[in-house]
This record gives structure tokens, sequence and C-alpha cells, in this order.
């Protein structure tokens, strides 16, 4: 559901019921977070728990991001987000950017449909953004202007938790796709 009317961040933080109807401001305009199925939980819950022992890592928290540059102001939920060090407080929405935010793609989503999300994410300062694309068992990795592309037989690490290796076959394989 896309809004023809664009709004401003206060706006739409001041309109009611955001959080349980799960609604999103990309960019000025609103869209509904699709309900997550099981396997797109799973991989969401995986991550989470892959990340928590480098830092701090939470499922569907609420982005404040301010405009920056040509973007307007946005309040995404992002999948999980990952802060190495420092986190918002448990009633707060995040607006500080995340060292990571992670992207995990429903059915029938492709990477052009969430990419003004990942240009908001970016121009709040998050460093990683990675959408995970199920059907295709591959991880996109925006950093900065640089962007990766991890599948099948590959590891996934990153420099912002240290240590971390995931082996992508094995990843997917537990995560049933």
């Amino acid at each position: 559901m896309t809004t023809r009317t664009r709004l401003t961040l206060e706006e739409f933080l001041a309109m009611p019921d955001i959080d349980e109807r799960r609604l999103e401001l990309i960019d000025g305009e609103i869209y509904e977070k699709v309900s997550p199925r099981w396997g797109h939980g799973y991989i969401a819950g995986e991550f989470y728990t892959l990340l928590r022992d480098y830092g701090s890592a939470a499922v569907e928290p609420r982005a404040v991001i301010p405009p920056a540059g040509n973007v307007e102001g946005s309040a995404p939920i992002p999948d999980v987000a990952f802060y190495r060090t420092g986190k918002p407080a448990p009633d707060e929405w995040m607006t500080l950017p995340p060292d990571i935010a992670i992207e995990v793609l429903s059915p029938g989503q492709r990477l052009p449909d969430i990419r003004s999300k990942i240009d908001a994410y970016l121009a709040f300062g998050i460093r990683e953004v990675w959408v995970v694309d199920p059907p295709q068992r591959s991880i996109e990795i925006f950093h900065g202007t640089m962007r990766l592309r991890r599948g099948d037989g590959e590891t996934l690490t990153t420099a912002l938790a240290p240590g971390l290796k995931v082996d992508l076959t094995e990843f997917f394989d537990r995560a049933g796709v």
C-alpha cells in the first residue's frame, strides 16, 4: 500500500497505530510491511542469534531517520538491526544508526522494490545493509558505494563483527531454502 500524498517524518510519527499496523515511511511514502512467513522469520532469527554474540541485535526495531541529502525522513522497520557497541534503550526507537541493517526479501519482492529503503539506511549512516534473497540463496551487501554479493559455497564475514563467519550453504540449508 502506497500513499499518494507524501508525509513528513513528523506527520508520520504522529499517526496512530503505526507500530501495530507495521507501517513504514520510506522517503516520504507510506508502506505496510509484509507479515513475515516462517522462512523469513527463521532467517531473521538466525541472523539475530549469530550477531548477538558480537554486540546487540534486535528483530524488527523501528528506525527514525531524519532527512539527509536527497532522501526525505523515513521510519523503516528492518528485519534485524545490529550495534557493535551501544544501543537504544528498551523503550526507544532507533535514532542513531546501527552498524548493520538486514532486510529479508518476502515472496514476490525483489531488490529494486526496496532500493529506496536501502538508500534511506545508507543516508542514515548505517555502515552495512544486507539484503537476503532466499530463493536465490544469496545476500547483497551494501557498504557505502560498494556492493558485494555472497551466496552458496561462500562465507559471509564483516569487519563490523570481527570473527563472524557464516557458511552460507549451511545457513540456507538450515533455513530450508
